[in-house]
């Protein structure tokens, strides 16, 4: 495993640390962008994505909590499609509640109408899980190389990966690069585009959060720490032009518009103790995207997360890998989540294997 700088010091360690089901948009928006069938797979994808996580470990660590995520509405159209999201959600099979009411700092500002709870959710401070990942990696993970070419080799070992100092000979290579895919593979630059999310911590005496809320169709989230700390984070939308950027430095009308957001969520004053940002790689139809992107079929990529590789990138490299090193392709991941697809309907030529 090759890092141009320590493993996760994008946006990997940079985010909120919500460990949730499905995407940020509630389960009916879902349901009517993406078909019945890609849905229902994420969302079960998603749950087992943090089975796998806790598999690793990840429920051992100090910052993991078994907290529900909720998806707030403040306006009544949200509300209705969380009302709906709820009944397909059961016909689906998935648990999930609807909350008219609480007791917490969100629900005592009077904001929300209506809020859909996944009770089997998780939160953790993303920087404690990567350091576990990495740990059980040991010694194959080298920091501080950044890949600038892959080429194709004779012999059994086809491809050449190198660094300023290190050439790597090995059968496959897979490409996690996510908002930088471009910069190697020039062909991904237009398919992964970088987008950068803002976020800040707070402190706000008496403050207490119940949930890890995403609010406003999931444009902004909020949630609270073993600590009492407060992070929160979003409003990208706003200004979304400004933040299609791989710079990774915070932007004061984000930060301003985050300020007012988490003020009035919270209802009351608020001490800003960090901010930071980190750039995240967005596919055209927040799907993540894996598959081959040579022709020989030796060099495959994985990412376009758009924002959910907590909740989604653990299952999907497993996916990847086998299919990668052992031609395992039955997983419907795999087919769901095909690059192709996105070459397809831009008019390009994906890579097919040749002889």
């Amino acid at each position: 495993m090759l890092e141009r700088h320590t493993p996760g010091s994008g946006a990997s360690t940079r985010n909120a640390g919500f460990l949730m089901r499905g995407m940020a948009e509630n389960y009916k928006s879902a349901l009517d962008n993406l078909g019945h069938d890609t849905a229902r797979n994420i969302w079960h994808w998603s749950e087992e994505n943090l089975l796998g996580l806790k598999a690793e470990g990840v429920d051992k660590l100090p910052s993991f909590r078994p907290t529900p995520s909720c998806l707030l509405a403040f306006e009544q159209d949200e509300a209705d499609a969380l009302v709906e999201s709820a009944r397909l959600l059961s016909e689906d099979g998935f648990g999930a509640l609807l909350v008219e009411s609480g007791t917490d700092s969100a629900w005592a500002s009077g904001l929300p109408l209506l809020g859909l709870v996944n009770p089997a959710d998780a939160t953790i401070n993303p920087a404690d899980l990567i350091s576990l990942l990495v740990a059980k990696l040991g010694s194959i993970v080298v920091g501080d190389q950044e890949v600038h070419a892959i080429e194709a080799a004779d012999g059994q070992r086809p491809c050449i990966v190198r660094t300023a100092t290190l050439e790597v000979h090995c059968g496959s290579v897979l490409v996690c690069t996510n908002a930088d895919a471009g910069r190697l593979y020039p062909s991904l630059a237009g398919v992964v585009r970088p987008n950068r999310g803002q976020m800040l911590a707070l402190r706000a005496r008496g403050a207490r959060l119940d949930y890890a809320y995403y609010a406003n169709h999931g444009h902004e989230y909020i949630r609270q720490t073993p600590d009492g700390t407060i992070v929160a984070g979003g409003c990208r939308k706003q200004h979304a032009e400004d933040e299609r950027t791989s710079d990774d430095r915070t932007s004061d009308p984000v930060q301003r518009d985050i300020e007012a957001f988490a003020r009035g969520i919270l209802d009351q004053p608020i001490e800003i103790v960090a901010r930071w940002a980190g750039t995240m790689g967005f596919s055209p139809d927040g799907v993540p995207l894996v598959g081959p992107i040579t022709p020989e079929q030796s060099v495959w990529f994985c990412g376009g997360f758009t924002g959910h590789g907590m909740s989604l990138a653990y299952r999907t490299a497993a996916g990847v890998v086998s299919a990668m090193l052992d031609g395992i392709d039955s997983d419907p991941l795999i087919s769901a989540f095909a690059l192709s697809r996105v070459w397809a309907a831009r008019g390009d030529s994906a890579p097919s294997k040749t002889s």
